[in-house]
């Protein structure tokens, strides 16, 4: 920007300068600059839209080169290194292709405006040389400092060219950069937000249906209430709206339709912060950052003591492991937790979850990257984690779900079946069929019998 400003202003000082030499001589060598001015706008309207489409190819490029380090395993386990290979030249030629046209347009460009700016010399020679005869300037003070001035405002133009050229491409670039500096943040605090809540854990949906932008519903009309310390499982196919509905719990969606209440207010009349503080949140899929264990665990409470670091990772049956690692708690992860199990990273999720002592509890299918008996282990120690606390499980496996108080069975966004477990299995429908498959383990059939048995003591 600093570079064009220099160069407009200097432009303009040396058409005023040529003005006084000859009024003349200066229009008729610069006639060529609305010709100049044309082919520049021609120039945009066409290089701009290749740019754009040129930058979108890229991002394919990468993205397949990226996809192909990363799964290069399985690329190589399916035999289809030449498939990939192909993919990325195909990608590759495109991306030529429409650089080839790019520069095309340049290389017409750039020599069409040194043409331009050299025919305003051929015009001096031949105007001012008859101006010289007639007698009107000198050639010293006339055509002299004349060419001088044409020639500077010629290397001037020609590095306006060059600009033209950068901001066409940072023109793309920016307007990208701008879709996502402008996007608008649809989640946020009130400025009349209740703040100092004191969070209870009491959940209630009032008609809530809610909608993505690209259509259809993920929850429809669903309605149901959770008292305090409850534990709330959630059941159903992919896509039935599991992640959605814990999803609306800590506003990362409003509704489209009805009410999220928490302690009987409603979620978008509290603080945003504060609600997520008081929730915690275990993923399927859980990333940890390139720090240290301890450092991974309190990330969500940074003040936390080593002391109760180290509680929150015995609750969630982490402790023993991380004291196997070289350096114990100080032991540093690596990029994604790769220099740990599947297993590992799902309890220093759920220990990280815990250290805030939140007040709901958020899982979306804990347990289904560890194995059985690393399961049996978590559930066992997520006895004590739940105690007082709210607990929202999504999850399929049968020694989770007969720990909850209440089960949501959902399809295709809609509440389906709702009840304990000793309730739905006695149900025709989707919950009896999952818990009669897997009811064929006798590991489950005996967890099951003794975690119902605890939670539902005989009556007699």
């Amino acid at each position: 920007m600093m570079q064009s400003i220099i160069m407009v202003v200097s432009l303009f000082i040396y058409v005023g300068i040529l003005f006084t030499i000859h009024v003349g001589l200066t229009i008729a060598c610069l006639l060529t600059t609305p010709v100049m001015a044309a082919l520049s706008i021609w120039f945009s309207s066409r290089v701009q839209p290749l740019m754009q489409k040129n930058q979108k190819s890229m991002d394919k490029l990468i993205l397949n080169l990226s996809e192909s380090v990363q799964g290069v395993h399985v690329i190589k386990s399916f035999g289809r290194e030449e498939a990939a290979q192909e993919s990325f030249q195909e990608i590759n030629r495109q991306v030529k292709s429409e650089q080839k046209s790019i520069f095309w347009y340049i290389s017409v460009f750039t020599p069409s405006m040194t043409l331009l700016t050299e025919i305003n010399l051929m015009v001096l020679l031949g105007y001012g040389g008859y101006l010289v005869f007639a007698g009107e300037i000198t050639i010293g003070a006339g055509i002299v400092v004349f060419a001088g001035l044409l020639q500077q405002y010629a290397m001037q133009i020609g590095a306006l060219t060059n600009i033209a050229n950068v901001v066409q491409q940072s023109l793309v670039s920016a307007r990208r950069v701008f879709e996502i500096l402008d996007a608008p943040v649809e989640i946020t605090s009130q400025d009349d937000a209740k703040r100092g809540h004191a969070f209870k854990g009491e959940v209630e949906f009032e008609h809530v249906s809610f909608a993505f932008e690209s259509g259809g519903h993920a929850i429809h009309d669903l309605s149901f209430h959770v008292k305090p310390g409850q534990v709330v499982a959630l059941l159903g196919p992919l896509g039935s709206g599991k992640s959605t509905l814990m999803s609306l719990i800590p506003r990362f969606y409003d509704p489209t339709e009805g009410r999220v209440k928490l302690d009987g207010v409603d979620l978008q009349d509290l603080s945003l912060s504060e609600i997520r503080q008081n929730i915690g949140l275990v993923y399927q899929e859980n990333f940890l950052f390139s720090m240290t264990v301890a450092q991974n665990i309190a990330f969500g409470h940074p003040n936390a003591t080593r002391e109760q670091i180290e509680r929150a990772a015995k609750i969630a049956a982490a402790h023993d492991f991380v004291l196997k690692l070289p350096q114990g708690y100080d032991t540093v992860i690596n990029e994604s937790g790769v220099n740990l199990s599947g297993g590992q990273r799902q309890r220093l999720a759920i220990a990280r979850a815990l250290l805030r002592d939140p007040a709901i509890l958020l899982m979306d299918d804990p347990t289904a990257a560890v194995d059985a008996e690393t399961e049996h282990e978590i559930l066992e120690a997520l006895e004590g984690a739940i105690k007082g606390r709210t607990v929202f499980i999504a999850s399929h496996k049968l020694s989770a779900l007969v720990q909850a108080d209440i089960i949501l069975v959902l399809n295709r966004g809609r509440i389906v079946q709702l009840g304990s477990h000793r309730d739905l299995r006695e149900q025709a429908g989707y919950y009896k069929a999952v818990a009669e498959v897997q009811l064929y383990d006798d590991d489950n059939l005996d967890l099951a019998a003794i975690a119902e048995a605890e939670r539902q003591p005989d009556a007699n």
